[in-house]
């Protein structure tokens, strides 16, 4: 006997998994949801009962790939990539490249990780997706742009600034695709701010994401960053 796939009933139980994990390693909520939510993605048009081997729980960080990248739910494809092969941006005139860092006085916190590349370096995209925007990083100049992608499946969003797009919207890209190079932050901020791409991460609800906890090739920051309790 066949039903039809209840996707929210999926996604609720998604929901229950998570919040039992809440105060477990963040590491692995954020795998598990990667990987259960490109899951619910495949299975959404499906008419059969999903069983329960339907949903690939990652216990644990899965084998990088040889360019730096995950594959979370073991379907060949690489799901999550670092952009860059870098450190984070330290502490220059105009302050941290950190999660979360003060902005303007400690009015605002930076929302998401600055990673320090020289300008033409090969930025890639972050996450598996499609472009959906290329725009200009500032409503005031358009000397420095920024591309944005989106995966429907797992409702990740990831926009990176400060790189000179070689991407259009509506091209389907893979984590680890060249998506264009870094720009010259000196045409705006002089020689007093380090020259970086800058990375946002969105989840499944909208809220912001230290990216630092999911991409790869950057565990000591990870380990850094999950120490000082800035993960989500």
């Amino acid at each position: 006997m066949t039903t039809t796939f209840d996707h929210a009933e999926a996604l609720r139980r998604l929901e229950r998994r998570l919040e039992r994990l809440r105060r477990a390693t963040p590491w692995a909520i954020i795998v598990v949801g990667l990987a259960l939510g490109l899951a619910i993605g495949r299975n959404a048009g499906a008419v059969t009962t999903p069983s329960r081997s339907t949903f690939p729980v990652v216990a644990a960080l899965p084998p990088m790939s040889a360019t730096g990248g995950l594959d979370l739910d073991a379907d060949g494809r690489l799901d999550v990539a670092a952009p860059v092969d870098s450190n984070l941006r330290g502490t220059d005139a105009f302050g941290s490249g950190a999660f979360g860092a003060a902005r303007d006085g400690g009015r605002r916190q930076h929302r998401g990780v600055d990673l320090v590349a020289a300008p033409g370096t090969p930025v890639r995209a972050p996450i598996s997706g499609r472009v959906t925007r290329v725009g200009a990083a500032y409503s005031d100049s358009a000397a420095l742009t920024y591309v944005e992608i989106a995966n429907p499946a797992t409702r990740y969003v990831a926009r990176v600034l400060y790189v000179g797009s070689q991407v259009t919207p509506g091209t389907t890209v893979a984590a680890g695709d060249l998506i264009g190079r870094a720009q010259d932050l000196a045409v705006r901020y002089g020689a007093g701010m380090t020259n970086h791409v800058h990375l946002e991460l969105t989840g499944r609800s909208g809220g912001r994401l230290n990216p630092l906890v999911i991409l790869p090739s950057m565990t000591g920051e990870r380990s850094s960053a999950t120490a000082r309790g800035v993960v989500l």
